[in-house]
């Protein structure tokens, strides 16, 4: 069945307790037997039985009937993924929407701040753009996921799930090239016999992540050498690098995305990656709102989907991994990512100096 987002019915909040109970209950009636339990008995209770189960979230989930999820998945495919939960959970409809994460986040964010709750349940995107909700405490810190069977290595440390990594590294064509032909290291191709064989993206990539390791001085004169030596062609995307490669244009790319070497490879084109001592890497999280009305609904589907199926299932029509570290990667191999709003900000600034170098402008 086809999984949509639902109008939501304002929410009004009931006025509190009749002021003849609070009379009442201010009257001196000294008999014991009528007196209100001591404040916080009942979150004393809560806390002696301890976290929720799986079973308990998601029955609740079931009484919540549904939640809202928006991400920036192929809708085709995220389909069949919906299709495997309900087979479980019945009784719990997602309602999505498919939206770029910047946008989401800066909605969620704009309502929250606005008053106005919170539009959606769970979201899907990187770790950056949701940096100013984490900051916010807009994440759900309630549930340790690692309880319900969540690999500990891909809960975020604001408490998202990965839900994916991509993983960056030289592509190649295997009817041109083998490994043994390729470099080891990034530095290690710096070098004369890969003159104008090289394709880089003119924003940098994925040389502006490496910085973060590298820092900014280092990454320049790399790029700087790289463009001496190498004399690189410049072809802006991911996946036009890997097809101008598979097209015998080039030899190597050095933009080698993990997910669209799968996707390539799946319709039978002779590319593959090496890693190098370096992998920049793209990672994607669910992110479970705090404030959100269909809460126990959204918990349900981020356990299930990372503990029951729902990732295998991802990982096939979606072409993603989540690997931490690539099972390809060299022993000793440095992974980087992008974590905060300013990481992201250095990385882009650094990004569009390096395209300059590239293509001089």
């Amino acid at each position: 069945m086809a999984h949509r987002i639902a109008r939501r019915s304002p929410l009004y909040v009931a006025a509190p307790a009749l002021l003849a109970l609070v009379i009442a209950a201010c009257g001196g009636d000294d008999d014991p037997s009528t007196a209100e339990p001591p404040a916080g008995d009942d979150e004393s209770d809560a806390e002696a039985s301890g976290p929720m189960t799986q079973e308990e979230i998601c029955a609740a989930g079931a009484e919540e009937g549904g939640f809202v999820h928006w991400h920036n998945h192929n809708p085709e495919n995220i389909e069949p993924i919906y299709d495997a939960f309900n087979e479980v959970y019945p009784d719990i409809e997602p309602r999505q929407q498919e939206m770029t994460p910047d946008d989401a986040a800066q909605r969620v964010l704009t309502e929250h701040l606005a008053g106005q709750g919170v539009p959606a349940d769970i979201m899907a995107g990187q770790a950056d753009v949701f940096a100013a909700l984490v900051s916010e405490g807009m994440q759900d810190t309630e549930l340790d996921w690692t309880e319900y069977g969540v690999p500990e290595d891909v809960v975020h440390s604001a408490n998202m799930i990965r839900i994916h990594r991509i993983a960056l590294g030289l592509g190649y064509n295997t009817d041109a090239l083998s490994p043994e032909d390729l470099p080891n290291t990034w530095e290690e191709l710096i070098d004369e016999k890969w003159r104008g064989d090289v394709i880089v993206d003119p924003r940098g990539r994925p040389f502006d992540q490496m910085s973060l390791l590298w820092g900014n001085d280092d990454a320049i004169d790399f790029i700087e050498r790289l463009q001496d030596v190498v004399a690189p062609l410049v072809i802006e995307g991911g996946t036009a690098g890997l097809v101008a490669v598979a097209g015998g244009e080039a030899d190597i790319t050095t933009g080698g995305r993990s997910a669209e070497i799968l996707e390539q490879q799946a319709d039978g084109v002779p590319l593959e990656m090496k890693y190098l001592d370096i992998v920049p890497t793209i990672d994607n999280y669910n992110l479970v709102l705090t404030d959100a009305e269909n809460i126990n609904a959204a918990r349900c589907y981020a356990i299930w989907f990372s503990t029951a199926g729902g990732q295998e299932l991802y990982n096939e029509l979606e072409f993603k991994t989540n690997d931490t570290i690539p099972t390809a990667a060299p022993d000793g191999a440095q992974v980087v990512t992008v974590e905060t709003d300013e990481e992201a900000e250095a990385v882009s600034e650094i990004g569009r100096e390096m395209g300059r170098i590239w293509t001089g402008q």
